[in-house]
């Protein structure tokens, strides 16, 4: 299996502070419909059947993302009838249903709008299909080929009490929502079509190529809110935006900005409570906040369009041509 993603980001149709001017999509020609790949594993259970049916998307899913093996290997049998059988996983599969039986529609003009940005700005990309799976909560999002999947049991609500049933942190259960699946399949998109390829990376390269995921999502979904792009609750937002100035010169005045430390990098740009260097009020991955501050910068000073800025490398012209000078 290509890669696999542990991605929470979110997408909801509200007004969006995005400057860019959004492009007229209407003529082109993409229909998104989900395979229901969720409803024939735990209806089919006839592995040779699931085998040619899917043309061995099957066969990596239940290595990959379930962990038992491929199709061929000994004690597979047993081990997928486990799964299938699995009481938690039932309940996850029966929530995750019911969701679908009433969202599935939504989802698909999501989709579809999206993929239609997707087109607009990279016409020669193939449309995957999209899949739903459940799968015991071990991935949100997988990227097989031309194939993106989808966990359905990730986003079965904020005040799901399964999740806390499970210890799932409450940071993370905030964004566990059916409406988060159209940006987090934008992201998973662009970390697949465009790898962060350095071995070995700065926080600010890391910062900006996290901004460019962002910027990346905006695009494809510009009808999003703010606080939804980020993934950020209002009081996050507010606390953003009214201390961009002191995070970037906290970044400055402690040399961080070049620091290749990964501990560093990982507290200020991945999944937490809080970063914690700028305040509990701060949201977790904050610094990934000021990295789409500097690409939507660069983007509007150098009026550079979604390709160029997806393939241009030098996250040190980014910043340099960003022209980065936070005021407030």
């Amino acid at each position: 299996m290509k890669k696999i993603y542990f991605l929470f980001m979110l997408c909801a149709f509200a007004a969006c502070n995005n400057s860019t001017k959004i492009p007229d999509i209407d003529g082109i020609d993409v229909d998104v419909k989900v395979v229901r790949f969720d409803r024939d594993i735990f209806s089919i259970r006839d592995i040779d059947v699931l085998h040619e049916k899917y043309n061995g998307f099957f066969d990596n899913f239940c290595d990959f993302v379930l962990g038992i093996g491929r199709p061929d290997t000994e004690g597979f049998q047993d081990n997928f009838t486990s799964f299938c059988s699995d009481s938690i996983v039932q309940i996850a599969q029966k929530k995750a249903s019911e969701i679908l039986n009433s969202y599935e529609h939504i989802l698909n003009e999501e989709l579809t709008q999206a993929f239609k940005f997707y087109k607009y700005y990279f016409p020669k990309k193939q449309i995957p299909q999209i899949y739903v799976y459940t799968s015991g909560f071990n991935h949100s999002l997988v990227i097989d080929q031309n194939i993106i999947g989808i966990g359905m049991d990730k986003f079965l609500g904020s005040d799901e009490e399964i999740y806390m049933y499970l210890g799932f942190s409450k940071y993370l259960v905030q964004n566990m929502r059916k409406e988060r699946i159209i940006c987090e399949v934008a992201g998973a998109l662009a970390a697949d079509e465009f790898p962060l390829e350095n071995n070995r990376y700065t926080l600010i390269e890391k910062m900006i190529y996290e901004g460019k995921i962002l910027y990346f999502k905006q695009q494809l979904c510009p009808f999003m809110s703010e606080s939804d792009l980020f993934g950020f609750n209002t009081d996050n937002m507010k606390f953003c935006k009214n201390n961009e100035r002191q995070m970037w010169l906290y970044l400055i005045e402690n040399k961080l900005l070049y620091s290749d430390n990964y501990t560093i990098i990982t507290k200020f740009t991945e999944d937490a409570p809080f970063t914690y260097d700028f305040s509990r009020e701060s949201p977790g991955k904050a610094a990934n906040w000021l990295g789409f501050r500097i690409v939507e910068q660069y983007v509007n000073n150098t009026d550079t369009n979604l390709d160029k800025l997806m393939n241009e490398k030098s996250y040190e012209k980014i910043l340099r041509e960003s022209k980065y000078n936070p005021q407030k």
